[in-house]
């Protein structure tokens, strides 16, 4: 038994692991998580009827009914959030994302409630001002329980800090020194104490299993049946399936899990979403467009908003028009060929802001100081009112409120060709405002670097939609119109 074939590790490599008592396992904080939400509601449903029916009406309320309340909250709002994988350790250390879904949840769920109320008339036996109360409070509650929550998990990410789990790890040196995926367990809390090193020499021969890595196991079976370790680790590529294969038939009089750690061949997609389709999964190596839901969500929130925006707007366009036709010649409106989703052509709507009607090849995009804007153009263009008609493109199925901005067809034809994702933006609708314009690249895009930040800004916001990010745009682009950071 050479001392050479095992290299014993008393603590995760450069990793802090303090003893404090309060430590959890990484395994129990989703059902413990899950767990504290349905007592705090609960708790939170029973405190603010009593309080309200002891404080308001001088009496002393109704147990039942509040603990009833409280339950049929609790059961819909932690149902929804295990749905949607919101109770996963890494998922609850995102707190702004987090609060706003808890919030979000917590609103419509209310909103059920209150819908049920309202059509089996049994208003009269629930308190308005109680289920009032019990939603401030409860939504108070969580809240500061997700950022307590948060800052929790966040610091015993970093120091490695979860309780213990006693591993054994059995792979190829390179994998076990450099392996992120290693490192990775070793933040959940896993901590190899022992490691035995498999050399290349080990690999099976005609003749079977080597010599010296037939004694490596039989000493790490005697380490495994010791009582110290719960869970065994390979740490082998996974190229070498024979290997595996003859490592766990050798392993398996152990009564303990063995689990094999991904390989540095595939450590740069374990961050990519994962979709389990049938008995198989496949990783996301790129997003597609949008799902139905997805389309659905996104399009019912377009036809809303521009429904209200053109109704509201009627009078500025109006005055607008008329401007128009009054500051110089030509047609009020601008009308200009652009690629949309699939590279399907449609004309863009605007209010005309030149002298010049540009179409076809030749295109020029507008410039500071740019001699063709007119005296009112420049207002418009500076005010953004010159882009408002864009809500008929969206209300027409055209655009989005919110998505890559469209370029005409002549200068996409010519970035196509200078920059390989180019395209990819074609697969969401074009918007009036996007993820890019809020963040600094706003009209003029004079160089092809400049370009290249855009395709990438909108390609991050393709990857990552959501209709929280949607309404974050639309508020940000507001604030940057309202703060005058002209586009020309």
């Amino acid at each position: 038994m050479p001392d050479s074939s095992r290299n014993k590790t008393a603590v995760a490599d450069g990793i802090s692991l303090p003893t404090a008592s309060w430590r959890i396992p990484f395994r129990s904080v989703e059902p413990l998580v899950w767990g504290l939400d349905c007592i705090i509601i609960l708790t939170s449903s029973i405190l603010s009827g009593f309080a309200y029916h002891r404080w308001v009406l001088g009496s002393g309320g109704d147990l039942e009914t509040s603990l009833a309340v409280g339950l049929l909250v609790a059961v819909n709002f932690t149902t929804v959030l295990a749905a949607r994988g919101s109770y996963k350790p890494l998922g609850l250390i995102a707190l702004q994302s987090r609060i706003k879904e808890a919030a979000t949840i917590w609103l419509i769920v209310f909103s059920l409630l209150f819908a049920v109320v309202f059509l089996l008339k049994v208003g009269a036996t629930l308190s308005r001002g109680a289920i009032g109360t019990f939603l401030v409070v409860g939504l108070t509650s969580l809240i500061g329980w997700r950022a307590i929550l948060g800052s929790y998990l966040t610091k015993a990410f970093a120091h490695g800090s979860f309780a213990e789990r006693r591993v054994l790890v059995i792979g190829g040196a390179d994998e076990i020194d450099y392996s992120a995926g290693l490192y990775r367990l070793r933040r959940c809390g896993y901590r190899p104490i022992e490691s035995f090193p498999v050399l290349e020499s080990d690999f099976e021969t005609a003749n079977g299993m080597s010599e010296r890595l037939r004694d490596m196991l039989s000493e790490a079976i005697r380490t495994a049946q010791s009582g110290r370790v719960e869970e065994i680790l390979l740490a082998i590529p996974w190229d070498q399936r024979r290997l595996i294969d003859s490592i766990v038939a050798v392993l398996r009089v152990v009564p303990i899990p063995i689990r094999l750690a991904p390989d540095r061949s595939i450590e740069g997609l374990l961050h990519k979403p994962r979709k389990e389709i049938g008995s198989t999964w496949v990783v996301d190596l790129h997003r597609g467009p949008l799902t139905l839901t997805e389309c659905a969500i996104k399009r019912t929130f377009d036809i809303a908003l521009s429904s209200v925006a053109l109704i509201t707007l009627a009078p500025t366009f109006l005055i607008a028009a008329i401007l128009i036709k009054l500051d110089s010649q030509g047609p009020v409106f601008f009308s200009q060929l652009r690629n949309g989703f699939n590279n399907k052509e449609f004309r863009i709507l605007k209010f005309r802001t030149m002298t010049v009607m540009e179409q076809g090849t030749e295109v020029k995009q507008a410039t500071r100081n740019d001699k063709r804007v007119t005296r009112l153009g420049r207002w418009l263009r500076r005010s953004s009112v010159d882009e408002l008609p864009q809500f008929l493109n969206v209300l027409r199925g055209e655009m989005s409120l919110v998505g890559p901005r469209p370029h005409a067809v002549v200068h996409d034809d010519e970035y196509k060709k200078l920059i390989s994702r180019y395209a990819f933006r074609l697969h969401l609708k074009p918007g009036i405002t996007g993820w890019a314009q809020v963040n600094g690249l706003r009209g003029e895009t004079s160089t092809v670097d400049l370009m290249e930040k855009r395709v990438d800004l909108d390609l991050w916001y393709i990857n990552n939609w959501s209709l929280w990010l949607d309404i974050k745009i639309l508020l940000k682009t507001f604030a940057v119109v309202m703060g005058q950071k002209e586009a020309y």
